[in-house]
C-alpha cells in the first residue's frame, strides 16, 4: 500500500504523520510526507519583503520536525519526505496521481479534495462510521476500534443495521428480536467506546446493509468505514464490504476491514 499524506507543521498533520508510519508499519507499502510550500500567498503581500524568507524558514523548520518525527518512530518503515511549490490542494492531488497512491491521509482543512483524489481520503482527525449487527462479532474487535480511534483522534458513529430485506410478512416476531438485539449490541458497544473516553453517536437503520451504510456515511459526513472481514459464514455487513468495494465510484471513503479473528 502507497500512502501519502499532507504535513503543515499543525498538529492534525503531525497526527496523521504517525499515523501513517504504523500503518505502512503494520502493513507494509510506502509513505510519501507531502509538504506543500504556497508562494503564491506572497504576491503583492503587504506584511514586507521579509515576510515569504520568514514563511520559508517556518516551512524548513516544520520539514525538521517531521524528519524527527520519522526518525523517532519510522524505523525500518519506507517513508519518504516529497517538497513542493504551488496550491497545497493541487499539489497532493498532482502527486496522488503520479505516485498512485493508494490513499491519502489529510487533515479536516484539506478535506475537499475528496471529490477530485484519485483515491479514498482520510480525513484525520474525523469521524468513523462502525456499522453494526447483532451477531456479537464486533465486541472482540473493540481493542482494534478503540486504537484507531485514539491514534487519529476521531469520533465514532456507531450504525445499527437491521437487514429487514431477509424476513417476510410473517416474521415480524423474528424481525422484532434483531431489532432488539441490534439495539442492545449497539448500546453495549458505546458503552465500551465511552468508557474509553471517545466521542461516540448511535442511530440504527433498517434496510439493505450496503444502502443503509452510504446513506449514513453521507449524512454524517464520516471519514472512514470499518466492517468486519468475511469468514466461513459472511455476516451481512461483510457481504456489504464486498459489495461497496466492488463500487470504488460511488464509494468515496477509505474501507478498514476489522481483521479477522481478532
Amino acid at each position: 500500500m502507497k500512502i501519502l499524506t499532507i504535513y503543515d507543521g499543525t498538529l492534525q498533520s503531525k497526527t496523521a504523520l504517525k499515523y501513517g508510519i504504523g500503518k505502512v508499519k503494520e502493513k507494509g507499502g510506502e509513505l510519501i510526507v507531502l509538504q506543500v510550500f504556497q508562494s503564491s500567498l506572497f504576491v503583492d503581500y503587504d506584511a514586507g519583503p521579509r515576510a515569504e524568507e520568514m514563511a520559508r524558514a517556518e516551512a524548513k523548520q516544520h520539514e525538521r520536525e517531521a524528519l524527527n518525527i520519522i526518525a523517532e518512530t519510522a524505523q525500518d518503515a519506507r517513508v519518504r519526505v516529497v517538497t513542493e511549490e504551488g496550491d497545497p490542494e493541487e499539489e497532493t492531488l498532482r502527486v496522488a496521481a503520479s505516485e498512485r497512491a493508494d490513499l491519502i491521509l489529510a487533515s479536516p482543512r484539506y478535506k475537499d479534495i475528496i471529490k477530485s483524489a484519485p483515491c479514498p481520503v482520510y480525513v484525520i482527525p474525523g469521524t468513523i462510521l462502525l456499522p453494526v449487527d447483532n451477531s456479537g462479532r464486533l465486541t472482540a474487535d473493540l481493542d482494534y476500534i478503540i486504537n484507531e480511534a485514539k491514534a487519529t483522534g476521531s469520533k465514532i458513529a456507531l450504525l445499527g443495521v437491521v437487514p429487514v430485506h431477509l424476513y417476510g410478512t410473517e416474521e415480524k416476531n423474528e424481525l422484532e428480536l434483531v431489532r432488539k438485539s441490534t439495539d442492545a449490541e449497539v448500546k453495549k458497544i458505546k458503552s465500551a467506546l465511552v468508557a474509553q473516553g471517545i466521542e461516540t453517536t448511535e442511530t440504527v437503520r433498517y434496510g439493505y446493509p450496503d444502502e443503509e451504510i452510504l446513506k449514513a456515511a453521507d449524512a454524517l459526513a464520516v471519514s472512514l468505514i470499518m466492517l468486519p472481514e468475511g469468514g466461513k459464514t459472511p455476516s451481512e455487513l461483510a457481504k456489504a464490504a464486498i459489495i461497496l468495494l466492488d463500487e470504488p465510484k460511488s464509494v468515496r471513503l477509505p474501507i478498514l476491514f476489522l481483521p479477522a479473528g481478532v
